[in-house]
């Protein structure tokens, strides 16, 4: 049985004796992507065309994510792994990690699906700014739309928390689509317990982007006055974007730090007793 305690305090000493590669890595492709993303859409406006090159960007943006996640793994999984070799590792895993992604992104429909058709079913409908709109939906469909809803979510924390070790299997085990059974295997027994860190983890950057949002846009109006928004609205994404680079780091190396614990594991059950 694998300790979730065990496994948080490995990942606070890889933070701490590795900090300044997994601070590197995450400036370079998690926070500065994002924030140069939001400053072109800022200068670029809505203007006709303006869609693709932001679509254009969001994707670049992603394919940077995905790759600074990588690399990160690569830094938590092994000691010896330094910054130019993480990106080296990356990048070669980089065409694997991709393809798996776009498959959970083409299945995800199939997980909404029943909930969608359960409001539409129950007269809900969308708003022209992407909102549901339940006004006129009968209360007693509606509750079973809830539910239904709500089951949809259980699963998907569900599936989520099985496929916690899934970067760390895609860089150390050169798994290509059987990274997601192995994934499974590797997670097996441990769903409920990840389900709370996934929780618990999803408050805590909650409050703290919600408390950087407050103190910073609060600092940055008084400071350059309430008709700078600009300035101000770029400020609170950049210091959220800080927020979300350091909770993805953390998210990171605790995944990789269970995909550790998991393998070992499987090792000391495999030997004769």
């Amino acid at each position: 049985m694998i300790s979730m305690g065990t496994v948080w305090d490995r990942t606070v000493d890889v933070l701490r004796g590795r900090a300044a590669i997994l601070a590197g890595i995450a400036f370079a492709t998690l926070f500065l992507p994002g924030l140069l993303a939001g400053a072109v859409g800022m200068v670029l406006g809505v203007g006709p065309g303006m869609a693709l090159v932001r679509g254009l960007l969001n994707v670049v943006t992603i394919v940077l994510l995905v790759y600074g996640m990588l690399a990160l793994t690569a830094v938590a999984s092994d000691p010896a792994v330094d910054q130019a070799a993480a990106y080296r590792i990356a990048a070669r895993r980089l065409g694997a990690a991709l393809g798996l992604l776009l498959v959970l992104l083409v299945a995800l429909p199939l997980l909404v699906m029943p909930a969608a058709v359960a409001l539409a079913a129950a007269g809900a409908t969308v708003t022209a700014t992407g909102m549901v709109d339940v006004q006129r939906a009968a209360p007693g469909p509606l509750a079973v739309a809830a539910l239904v809803a709500l089951a949809a979510a259980a699963v998907g924390l569900w599936l989520s928390a099985r496929l916690v070790p899934l970067f760390a299997v895609v860089v150390n085990e050169r798994h290509g689509w059987r990274a997601l059974r192995r994934s499974f295997a590797l997670s097996r027994g441990h769903a409920l317990r990840l389900i709370g860190v996934l929780i618990l983890g999803g408050v805590l950057l909650l409050v703290a982007t919600m408390a950087v949002y407050s103190v910073v846009g609060v600092a940055l109006r008084l400071a350059l006055g309430s008709e700078a928004r600009a300035a101000v609205a770029f400020g609170v994404a950049a210091a959220g974007g800080l927020i979300s680079a350091a909770g993805s780091v953390v998210q990171a190396v605790f995944y990789t730090r269970f995909y550790a614990a998991a393998i070992a594991r499987e090792e000391e059950a495999a030997r004769p007793a």
